[in-house]
C-alpha cells in the first residue's frame, strides 16, 4: 500500500525521530514537491534535515504535484501542501496522511480516505513496531508542541489499550 503525507505529520514524526513509523501503515510514502519545499525550504527547520536523509533513503518519495491541484485549490481554502497532497492522493487513488481538520474534511469529501499520526501510531503499536503510544503523545506535546483536543488523546490512549 502506498500513502501520501502532508507537512504536518511528517515535521512531528522526523522531529521525534519516527519516520520509520510511517511504513507500519504504508510501504510507500510518497510526498509532493509541494510539501516537500514546505518542510525542507531551510534545513533550519524543525525536522527538515531528517526529512531529507529520509527522502535520500528511500523512506521517503517524493512525486511532483498531481494535476488535479488548480482544480482542487479552487474548491477549499486550504494551504498549498495540503491540496497538494489530497491531490496527489486523489490522482494515486491513495490514503492521504493529515492532521489538519480543514484539508482531513475536504479529503473524505472528495472520498480521499485519511489517517492521522495518531492512527499511525495505533497501528504501529498493534504490529509491535512501538510498545506504547502515550510517551510518544506525551514527547509530542512537551517537546514539540503539537496539538491533540484532550478529547482526542483519550480516545487515542483508550484504543491503544493504555488508559489507567
Amino acid at each position: 500500500m502506498l500513502i501520501v503525507a502532508d507537512s504536518g505529520p511528517l515535521i512531528v514524526f522526523a522531529r521525534s525521530a519516527h519516520l520509520d513509523l510511517l511504513h507500519a501503515i504504508a510501504a510507500d510514502v510518497v510526498v509532493p514537491a509541494t510539501v516537500l519545499r514546505e518542510c525542507t525550504s531551510d534545513v533550519r527547520l524543525p525536522g527538515a534535515a531528517a526529512i531529507l536523509v529520509a527522502l535520500r533513503d528511500g523512506v521517503l518519495i517524493e512525486r511532483d504535484d498531481a494535476a488535479a491541484t488548480g482544480r482542487l485549490g479552487a474548491l477549499a481554502t486550504l494551504d498549498a501542501g495540503e491540496t497538494a497532497a489530497i491531490a496527489l492522493a486523489i490522482e494515486l487513488r491513495a490514503p492521504v496522511l493529515m492532521d489538519e481538520r480543514l484539508g482531513r474534511a475536504v479529503a473524505r469529501h472528495h472520498q480521499v480516505p485519511v489517517i492521522g499520526s495518531a492512527g499511525v501510531l495505533l497501528r504501529a503499536k498493534q504490529l509491535g513496531r512501538i510498545d506504547a503510544v502515550r510517551p510518544i503523545l506525551d514527547a509530542w506535546r512537551q517537546d514539540i508542541g503539537y496539538f491533540m483536543s484532550d478529547a482526542l488523546r483519550a480516545e487515542v490512549l483508550r484504543r491503544a489499550g493504555e488508559t489507567p
